[in-house]
């Protein structure tokens, strides 16, 4: 077996290749061409591992590796560097580095999204983006209108009418042109934002992940959608709590010398399905009384953000045993749910067997 470190960056790949002595057999540093890439693979006949980062561009460059049928791994970046430390850091050398932990079994794998679920869940999160533009945007305009003693504004800058708000005030032309850009900017992201939803609800919402999924306190196409999207498969989580760190809904620890602390915000997990969980959550605690009077109990000893993230946390594991156990919500903590208040979404009832997968 042959085991080969790649330090992939924009134009350039740096290999290196190992035996199962850890004696380098090559070493090569070549442009991002795949006939070069497939050329250096292709000179041994004997089974092949290889690995690479999780950096920007490994999409094409892992699928290039696959259809050729060589083995590779996509490395955790931040764990790997926990693991590994050099005090001379250069391609050639993380590359070597990447070939012998690789050999050793030392590689903290990151997950590999299969192909056909990837075009969904990008677009998913361009639309996160864009809708933190959107906010952004918002924000600006009531921050100027605030100068001139208007607030709050009356009028949504993502709705027509704002232009005929815009039109009755009496403001310097400097102001009104950069209130009319950022108008024009909210209508056309409101605009982007309806098609984005109805492309979902057309491919997403007959799936059988997504109406278990929506079968959940706050959960609609949109966040459905984005929950099974960057679940993936749910059985690769080990258990309920496991899934709750991915999401970034569980405090770390630091415990060292008899001293004990939590860690709040964490950068390790999945940030989208922090942010879908804690948007499902805020839906929760709206529309759903039971989900609220929880809510109100864990206000008297934490505060707002605590208590969305500890509501969070638990529609996570709702969300977890829907999954892995295939059958439609049914309580939270224990409490079964009486809606008073049907969610804004088309459900038709489910009976499913076998087995779930990303989007169904």
């Amino acid at each position: 077996m042959l085991y080969t470190g790649i330090d992939l960056h924009r134009r350039v790949i740096a290999l290196c290749t190992v035996n199962e002595s850890g004696t380098v057999l090559a070493r090569s540093r070549i442009k991002t061409d795949p006939e070069a890439i497939l050329t250096y693979f292709h000179q041994w006949s004997e089974p092949h591992r290889a690995v690479v980062e999780c950096t920007t561009g490994w999409y094409w460059f892992c699928d290039l590796l696959h259809t050729a049928g060589i083995d590779i791994i996509l490395a955790h970046a931040k764990y790997l560097k926990a693991i590994s430390y050099a005090k001379v850091k250069t391609d050639a050398v993380d590359a070597h580095t990447l070939a012998q932990l690789l050999r050793m079994g030392f590689i903290p794998e990151a997950h590999q999204l299969p192909v056909e679920y990837r075009p969904l869940r990008d677009l998913l999160r361009q639309r996160m983006v864009m809708e933190h533009k959107r906010t952004n945007i918002i924000q600006r305009v009531a921050s100027i209108l605030a100068q001139f003693n208007i607030a709050p504004v009356p009028v949504s800058p993502c709705k027509p009418a704002f232009a005929q708000f815009l039109d009755s005030l009496s403001l310097p032309q400097e102001y009104r042109l950069t209130l009319s850009f950022y108008h024009e900017q909210c209508l056309q992201t409101t605009n982007h934002r309806k098609e984005l939803e109805k492309y979902f609800k057309s491919r997403l919402r007959n799936t059988p992940t997504l109406q278990l999924l929506m079968s959940i306190p706050g959960i609609g196409d949109i966040s459905g959608s984005m929950i099974a999207m960057e679940t993936g498969d749910i059985h690769r989580f080990a258990d309920a709590k496991h899934y709750c760190s991915y999401c970034r809904l569980v405090p770390g620890a630091k415990d060292s010398g008899g001293k004990y602390s939590h860690r709040s915000g964490s950068k390790d997990g999945n940030q989208y399905l922090k942010y879908a969980f804690t948007e499902v959550a805020i839906k929760a605690i709206m529309f759903y009384p039971e989900i609220k009077q929880f809510a109100e109990r864990l206000s008297k000893r934490a505060n707002k953000t605590i208590v969305r993230t500890v509501v969070a946390k638990e529609l996570a594991r709702c969300a977890y045993y829907v999954l892995t156990r295939q059958q439609e919500f049914r309580t939270f903590k224990g409490i079964e749910i009486y809606k008073l208040r049907d969610w804004p979404r088309a459900r038709k009832p489910l009976r499913l067997t076998g087995a779930v997968s990303p989007i169904g």
